[in-house]
């Protein structure tokens, strides 16, 4: 097996297209029907920078609330690690990533008509983490897996050049590429304090919002720790000596995208979400019925006739007031994408 045709996104490495470039190399060595490009945030809902084949109806539940089951986000929030990751390399985590794992894929991944999905999860400056991911109908084979491990070091290696380049050549006012959600602002420094970039946002809103200006203080009194500033998060971070633009300085983000929730997996979502609304028996059926299962087989999961399951499912449908299950899949959605109480 032949290694991926980088040469087009090394060409465009610190250039427009770069990311681009890596998605459709990397798409086509695996044969992927589906792929995009994530930033995972710590501290915000994700943000698609590439999404051109994912459907819009998937992309709109993932950012309602969907991306709370996504097992490649919980790891990577919670333990921080990088690199080539699978659905099987999941499968073997802590219980609690693989209880979004099951969750995912029992509930959201059937519904993208997926087989299997992995996730080349690269660092990123300023808390954030670039998710190159990639969907196919047919499992991903060891050694594509095993190649694509091996490879991993360059690919990041790169994707970090670009980055690094991208940043070094930004002048203050400039509308050039950052690599960057456009609803953050952000603001480069040097060793100094002296300004060496700020966005084209980022004075009208540190500038003339006191509440930003003091989270700015604060978060830069204390580097990685975000900070609120009404709806949103202020944080600082120091830059290496390498970084050309500002070495030894320091880059401060104001991300204004809504705050990430807890992840969760279903059962939970569901005790919440009809604790008071249906019986433990009703809200165990809308469970089963939620991970594709048919009647008969959600009848011999608990135990019970077939038909009794048809009788329930009339029963929770009356009380939830719907008439099929994509309703009640986007009750879910809903409930999932609301601020907690």
């Amino acid at each position: 097996m032949s290694f991926p045709d980088l040469a087009e996104p090394v060409r465009l490495c610190g250039r427009p297209g770069f990311q681009r470039a890596l998605l459709e190399a990397l798409g086509r060595f695996l044969q992927a029907d589906t792929s995009g490009v994530l930033q995972y945030s710590r501290y915000a809902v994700p943000h698609y920078f590439i999404h051109d084949n994912v459907p819009d109806q998937e992309i709109s539940a993932y950012l309602a609330g969907a991306y709370r089951f996504d097992p490649f986000f919980r790891h990577w929030r919670e333990t921080g690690q990088t690199g080539l990751l699978s659905l099987a390399s999941l499968a073997k985590a802590s219980d609690r990533i693989r209880e979004s794992l099951e969750s995912y894929v029992a509930s959201f991944q059937p519904r993208t008509g997926m087989a299997d999905e992995i996730a080349l999860i690269c660092p990123k400056i300023g808390g954030h983490a670039d998710n190159y991911f990639f969907l196919r109908q047919e499992p991903f084979t060891e050694m594509e897996l095993a190649l694509l491990s091996t490879l991993f070091p360059t690919l990041h290696a790169l994707h970090k050049r670009n980055q690094e380049l991208v940043l070094a050549q930004l002048e203050d006012g400039a509308g050039q590429e950052t690599g960057f959600p456009d609803a953050d602002a952000f603001l480069i420094e040097d060793s100094r304090g002296k300004p060496a970039f700020a966005d084209a946002s980022w004075s009208t809103m540190a500038g003339q919002d006191l509440a930003v200006s003091e989270a700015v203080e604060t978060a830069r009194r204390a580097p990685g720790t975000p900070v609120s500033a009404g709806q949103a998060q202020v944080l600082c971070e120091p830059l290496d000596e390498e970084f050309a633009l500002a070495p030894g300085g320091r880059i401060t983000f104001l991300i204004r995208r809504p705050a990430a929730e807890a992840s969760l997996d279903l059962e939970t979502a569901l005790q919440q979400l009809f604790r008071e609304r249906l019986t433990e028996r009703e809200t165990a059926i809308c469970g089963l019925i939620l991970r594709g299962q048919p009647t008969v087989t959600v009848a011999e999961t608990l135990g019970i006739s077939a038909g009794t399951v048809k009788n329930h499912r009339k029963r929770i449908y009356r009380k939830l007031d719907i008439t099929t299950e994509r309703e009640l899949f986007l009750m879910l959605l809903q409930h999932i994408g609301s601020p907690p109480d």
